[in-house]
Formats: structure tokens, C-alpha cells, sequence
């Protein structure tokens, strides 16, 4: 049997310090990598930061006691957003940024333009620093250092841009298992069908991207993992941090979480699944139980429970993240996410529609669990309710083809109003489209449906 791609939380012997994901390979290593990323920590050396600021090395410092036993002092830095009631700014992002390469914070900061979200930039507020570094992936946030860590394939625009990226695997690529079945999903105009997102990966169909085409793809990250950071420091507790103590040991680990809120009040229910999850993205040894579940039965009881994807089952914290995102996505640009359970392929060489959906669905966000439990969350993240803002969303989800590769399926949903899009299927699993918002060209790679950050 293949594998399913194994995306497991980085240092799954410290589950709270990092949390979030998302990778990559190449012989090709810059001169400054002294060490592989071999287990998800990168080696963080030779970065500065993009300004020059009476914090700038502090944010530095601070940055990288992920490889240490210490936490951040908020006796040296504190969150951008601490004892701060405005609105945050491009300007005050600019101040925490600590990069390995400049153009790294120049795309990024272009792309935050681009974007141009205010609830975006003030999800900023618990954080310490912002690392964009060659050799990081998956992406994560860390309580340790109340920081986000960004694969810089997010970034890139050229062909020197991606030759200054440690080219490697997701290190979850490794825990080899026997699944049967594996977890696909996608962000789509559900009018069109159209992807909103271009791969992450060069190619010889993708050598270039514009601010424009990385723009959605970086929202979505930077929506699922500073969900991470505002699960874990909250506004109250923002804004009750005193003059010093360890931001981990001394704020964060003793704090209620919004997590801890939402497994309190609606829990995710499927035993199943959370055992599947152990597996898939921690590690964990195979069950006879899941060596011997379907595409199909894990399928069911995904359904009938009311996570936004699988990958909620690994950690209470994924599951906020999976939820916040899928909301943050449709409230920014009008997309719904599709989630299906495939056969993974018996076969050595297989592409895209060799992945059979045997349950799947579209709008995962109109099922009625899951939109209760995105309410409670968001409603807390975003501190306002929510619910008008999804006044539009449709009753309930709308049901997949099954029986069908994952590819084709994107067009065979039984979508109201829905229209087939012709495309022409690239080397390398990719397929050129064009997307309706924003308009622009979309290159994207079916693989990169498989990634979790």
C-alpha cells in the first residue's frame, strides 16, 4: 500500500510549544545552512531583522530560543499588540520581522498590502516576531516564543528568490504507514470551480509568481497560524501581561485557552477519527482498526461530527486553526472549502484522478456543526459576532461524486450553478486555470492539496 503523506506536528515531544504546519527538496543548500532541518526545527542562522529598532534585538533573540530550553521574558519583549487598544499597522509587522534574506520581508510586506485586511493584521497582536528563514518547514507557531515561523515557499516570486530556499521534504514525510485512504482538500469558487490558490512549489510551468497570485495562498497560512497564537494568548490575556515573567511558563501555560473552550462546549466526537489523526500526524504506531477503515467509513464518520478537516483531530489547537482559516477564506474571498476522503493508489505510477473521492463534500463551512463551532471560535478571535457574516452561506453542504479521481471532481460536484471548466492538465500534476478572485492566472499543484500547516 502507498503511504498517506505524514504531516505531524513539529516536535511532537513538546505538542504545546509548536503548533501549525506546512513543505519540499533539492540537493542545492545555501552556504548558511550548517545543519539539515531534519525533524521540522530549522537551524535559524544568520538572520537579522528588517528594521533597525530599539526591540530589534530583542525580537532576534527572542526568536530563536525555540532551540533552547528557555522562553521569551516579557521583561524584554513583549506582543506587538500588549497594552495596545489601536488598530495594528503594516508598520508595527515591518518592526517584528527577522529574516534570512531580504526579499523574504520585501514579497511578504508586499503581499500584506496586497491583501490589505485590517482583522488580518491585528490577529498580529499576540506575537513576538515574525520569522521568514530559508530552511523553515512546515511553518508553526511556538508558545515558547509567542512567534510564527513561515515556509518561505509562500514567498517566492523568481528563480533566484527559490534557489536561496533549503529545498527538502516536510520531515512528517517520513512516518511511513499503511493507510488505505488519505485526506484531500482545496479552497474554490463555488460558482466556477475555480482555484484561488497557486502552488508553492517552482516548476517548469510555474518559474514566476506575482504579489497578486502568493497573496491568497499566504492569507490562508498566516489565518490558520496566528489562530495558533490568538488561541493561546488571548486578548484578556494580552492585556493583562505584567512587567516580567517567561511568556510560556509564567503566562501561557497556565492561561484557559480558546481550545480548551471549544472541547469544553462542542467537542469533536469521532473515536475513530482521533485515532486516525494519532497516526497520521503524530506518529503514532498503526491500529488494526485503521489499518482496516475505508476511505468511505472514515468518510461517515467524518460527516456526522463537526470538524472542518482530519487534521482538527491531531491537536485541539488544529481544530481551531482548521476552523478560524475556513472562515477567514470565505469572509476575504468568497470561497468554500472542499474535504474528501480518497483511496490512496495501489499502482506505482498514478496522477491526480488515480485518487478515488469515495466521500467528499463542498462548503464543509455551511454543515451545521461545523458553522456553530466556527462561530464560538471566530466570535473569541476576532472579539465581535460573526454570524451576519456568513448570513450568505448556503443551508448545507453540497455532496461529491464519489467514485471519481480527485481531480475531476472539482468540476462533478453537484454544485447549484456550478459550470464545468475546461483545463489543460501540465507536466508535473499541475493544471493552469484562472481564477475569478482575483483575476489571475492560477497554476496549482493537485499535491498541494494533501499539505496541513
Amino acid at each position: 500500500m502507498k503511504k498517506l503523506t505524514q504531516l505531524l506536528l513539529p516536535l511532537c515531544a513538546l505538542p504545546l510549544f509548536i503548533v501549525g504546519c506546512g513543505g519540499s527538496s533539492s540537493e542545492d543548500i545555501p552556504a548558511s545552512i550548517t545543519s539539515l532541518n531534519v525533524d521540522g526545527t530549522p537551524s535559524l542562522k544568520d538572520l537579522y531583522t528588517y528594521k533597525n529598532t530599539s526591540i530589534s534585538n530583542s525580537a532576534l533573540n527572542c526568536s530563536t530560543l525555540i532551540l533552547s530550553s528557555d522562553s521569551c521574558d516579557v521583561s524584554d519583549i513583549k506582543p506587538i499588540g500588549a497594552n495596545l487598544s489601536r488598530d495594528l499597522t503594516l508598520a508595527d509587522i515591518e518592526e517584528r520581522l527577522v529574516i534570512s534574506d531580504a526579499w523574504m520581508a520585501n514579497s511578504f510586506i508586499a503581499a500584506l498590502e496586497e491583501i490589505d485586511d485590517q482583522d488580518l493584521l491585528n490577529l498580529f497582536k499576540p506575537i513576538n516576531s515574525i520569522v521568514l528563514s530559508s530552511d523553515i518547514i512546515p511553518s508553526f507557531y511556538s508558545t515558547k516564543t509567542a512567534s510564527i515561523y513561515i515556509d518561505p515557499r509562500y514567498l517566492w516570486r523568481n528563480s533566484v528568490e527559490w534557489n536561496t530556499i533549503y529545498e527538502q521534504e516536510d520531515f512528517r514525510e517520513s512516518y511511513q504507514t499503511d493507510f488505505t485512504f488519505d485526506s484531500f482538500w482545496r479552497y474554490v469558487d463555488a460558482s466556477t470551480n475555480l482555484y484561488i490558490t497557486s502552488s508553492n512549489s517552482f516548476s517548469t510551468n510555474l518559474t514566476s509568481r506575482t504579489t497578486p497570485q502568493i497573496a491568497p495562498g499566504l492569507f490562508r497560512l498566516l489565518a490558520h497560524e496566528l489562530a495558533h497564537a490568538n488561541d493561546y494568548l488571548p486578548a484578556e490575556l494580552l492585556s493583562s501581561l505584567g512587567s516580567n515573567g517567561e511568556i510560556y511558563g509564567d503566562y501561557i501555560s497556565s492561561a484557559k485557552h480558546i481550545n480548551d473552550d471549544l472541547s469544553n462546549t462542542i467537542p469533536l466526537t469521532s473515536e475513530l477519527l482521533f485515532e486516525a489523526a494519532k497516526i497520521a500526524y503524530e506518529g503514532a504506531d498503526m491500529t488494526s482498526l485503521i489499518r482496516n477503515t475505508s476511505a468511505t467509513e472514515a468518510g461517515y464518520a467524518f460527516e456526522y461530527d463537526g470538524a472542518a478537516d482530519l487534521y482538527a483531530y491531531s491537536k485541539p489547537a488544529e481544530d481551531v486553526a482548521m476552523l478560524f482559516e475556513t472562515f477567514m477564506m470565505y469572509k476575504k474571498y468568497d470561497v468554500v472549502r472542499d474535504v474528501a476522503f480518497v483511496e490512496i493508489p495501489t499502482t506505482q505510477y498514478y496522477s491526480c484522478d488515480d485518487y478515488i473521492v469515495k466521500w467528499g463534500q463542498r462548503n464543509r463551512l455551511a454543515d451545521g456543526d461545523v458553522k456553530e463551532r466556527t462561530i464560538l471560535i471566530a466570535n473569541m478571535i476576532l472579539g465581535r459576532d460573526i454570524t451576519s457574516e456568513l448570513s450568505s452561506l448556503s443551508s448545507e453542504p453540497i455532496a461529491f461524486e464519489t467514485d471519481i479521481g480527485w481531480c475531476a471532481s472539482r468540476n462533478e460536484t453537484l454544485a447549484v450553478n456550478s459550470e464545468a471548466i475546461n483545463y489543460e492538465p501540465l507536466s508535473n500534476g499541475t493544471i493552469s486555470l484562472y481564477s475569478a478572485k482575483p483575476k489571475q492566472q492560477v497554476i496549482h499543484d493537485y499535491r498541494d492539496d494533501r499539505i496541513r500547516d
